[in-house]
C-alpha cells in the first residue's frame, strides 16, 4: 500500500462521514415532515394535490437547479466552503417554515431548505473519494446514503408527535443551525499531506464529465430510482389514511418501514455487490425486487405481509443508491479529478426523478386512484433494472483492471 493509501485511511474520515451523515439525515428530516404532517398542512394551507406535490418535492428543485453548478464550483472552489453557503440559505428554510401563510410561502421556504443537500449529495463522491479508498468507496456512500432513510424515518415516525407543526418545524431548524457549526469547524477537504487535485477552468471540468455517456446512464438510472422512492415515501402515508383509514401516526410509521428498510439496505447493497464481484446484474436483480414488492404491498390487506413487503421495498431502494452514487469516483475517465462535475450532472438527473416523475407525470395519470399511482412508481423501479445493463461492469471482479485505467488517466 502507498503512502498516498494509507493517508487515505486516516480514521479521520469517520468525522467526515458523520458530519456528513448528519446532514443529510437533518435535510430530509425536514422534508418529510412536510408528508408526516400532511393531514394538517393540507387542509390548513387549502392545497390541491398538486399544490401538495410542490411543496413536498420543493427541496429537490433546489438540486435540479443549482446541483449542476455546485458540483463544477467544488471541483474549483471546494466542497467545504460550496456545501457552508448552501447551509445558509437551508436553515432559513427550515426555521422559518412555521411562519409561512399560504402555499407559496411555504413553497419558496421549503425550496430554500433544499439548496444545502442538494450541493452535499452533488459532492458526495468527491468529499467521500478524497478520504476513503476505492474499496472502501461503496461502503463509505452506504453509510452517507443510510441518512437519508433515517431522516424519512424519523421525520414519518415523530412528526405527529408533536404539539404543533411551528414545534417540529423550528425543531428542525435548530438541529440544521448545529450541524452547520460542526462543518464549519470540523470539514476538512483531504487528510494533511494528500496531494492536491489539478485547478483547471470550471467548464474543463463540466465539459469532461457532461461529455461521458456513463455519466449520463448513471443519473438515469437515479432517476428512475428516485421517482419510484418519492412516489412510495412522499405520498404513502397520505395514501394510507384517505384509502385505507389509517390514523395518521399509524399511517406515518407504516411509511416509516419504507424508510428504515432502506438504510439497511444502503449499508447491505455495497457488501453484497462488493461479494458478487459483479454491479449490474445485482443491481438489476434488486430493481426488479423491488418492483414487485413496492406494487404488492399496496394490494395485500394491512397486517404482517403489508409490513414485510414495504420493508422489502425500502430494502431494495436503498440497495441502490449507495452503488449507483459511487460510479463516479470508479469511471475510469472521471475519478476524483472530475467527480464534483460527474455527480452534479447525476444530482441534476436524480432530483428530476424525484420532482418530476411522482408530481408531474404519476399523480396526473393516476388522479386519486392509489392502486395505478403505486404501481406507475413500481414501474419506475423496474425501469431501473433495464438502465443498469447499459452500464459498464465496475464490480470487484474487474477492480484491477479499473484501477490501472484511472491510473494512467490521472
Amino acid at each position: 500500500m502507498t503512502g498516498h493509501a494509507k493517508q487515505l485511511l486516516s480514521p479521520y474520515r469517520w468525522v467526515i462521514l458523520l458530519i456528513m451523515w448528519s446532514t443529510m439525515c437533518i435535510a430530509l428530516t425536514a422534508q418529510f415532515q412536510i408528508s408526516a404532517l400532511a393531514y394538517q398542512i393540507i387542509p390548513d394551507f387549502n392545497l390541491t394535490p398538486g399544490q401538495y406535490g410542490m411543496v413536498l418535492t420543493a427541496p429537490m428543485l433546489a438540486g435540479l437547479f443549482f446541483s449542476f453548478a455546485a458540483g463544477a464550483l467544488a471541483d474549483r472552489w471546494g466542497v467545504k466552503r460550496v456545501v457552508a453557503v448552501g447551509f445558509v440559505f437551508s436553515i432559513v428554510g427550515t426555521f422559518f417554515r412555521f411562519s409561512a401563510e399560504n402555499f407559496l410561502q411555504l413553497f419558496m421556504l421549503m425550496f430554500l431548505a433544499g439548496i444545502c443537500p442538494g450541493f452535499l449529495n452533488a459532492n458526495a463522491p468527491k468529499l467521500l473519494g478524497a478520504w476513503f479508498s476505492k474499496e472502501q468507496m461503496g461502503m463509505a456512500m452506504g453509510v452517507y446514503f443510510s441518512a437519508t432513510g433515517v431522516g424519512m424515518g424519523v421525520a414519518l415516525a415523530t412528526s405527529a408527535l408533536f404539539p404543533s407543526t411551528k414545534s417540529a418545524f423550528i425543531t428542525a431548524g435548530v438541529a440544521m443551525l448545529i450541524i452547520w457549526l460542526l462543518w464549519l469547524l470540523f470539514i476538512k477537504a483531504k487528510p494533511e499531506g494528500a496531494p492536491d487535485l489539478p485547478v483547471m477552468p470550471v467548464t474543463k471540468y463540466i465539459g469532461v464529465a457532461a461529455g461521458s455517456k456513463n455519466v449520463w446512464l448513471v443519473g438515469v438510472a437515479l432517476m428512475f430510482l428516485m421517482g419510484s422512492s418519492m412516489a412510495f415515501t412522499g405520498f404513502l402515508p397520505n395514501a394510507l389514511h384517505s384509502e385505507q383509514g389509517m390514523n395518521p401516526a399509524t399511517a406515518g410509521l407504516v411509511a416509516s418501514i419504507v424508510t428504515f428498510g432502506t438504510v439497511v439496505g444502503s449499508i447491505l447493497g455495497p457488501v453484497i455487490s462488493q461479494r458478487t464481484g459483479k454491479l449490474r446484474p445485482f443491481l438489476a436483480l434488486v430493481a426488479i425486487l423491488g418492483a414487485g414488492a413496492g406494487i404488492s404491498a399496496w394490494l395485500v390487506p394491512q397486517g404482517a405481509a403489508m409490513a414485510v413487503l414495504f420493508a422489502t421495498l425500502g430494502v431494495m431502494l436503498g440497495m441502490c443508491a449507495p452503488i449507483l452514487m459511487s460510479f463516479p469516483m470508479l469511471l475510469p475517465e472521471i475519478g476524483p479529478v472530475y467527480a464534483g462535475s460527474a455527480g452534479g450532472i447525476i444530482g441534476t438527473l436524480q432530483v428530476v426523478g424525484g420532482v418530476c416523475i411522482p408530481s408531474f407525470i404519476i399523480s396526473p395519470l393516476a388522479g386519486q386512484n392509489y392502486t395505478l399511482f403505486f404501481a406507475l412508481g413500481s414501474l419506475c423501479l423496474l425501469l431501473v433494472s433495464v438502465v443498469v445493463l447499459l452500464l459498464p461492469e465496475l464490480g470487484s471482479g474487474s477492480r484491477v483492471k479499473v484501477g490501472t485505467d484511472l491510473a494512467k488517466a490521472m
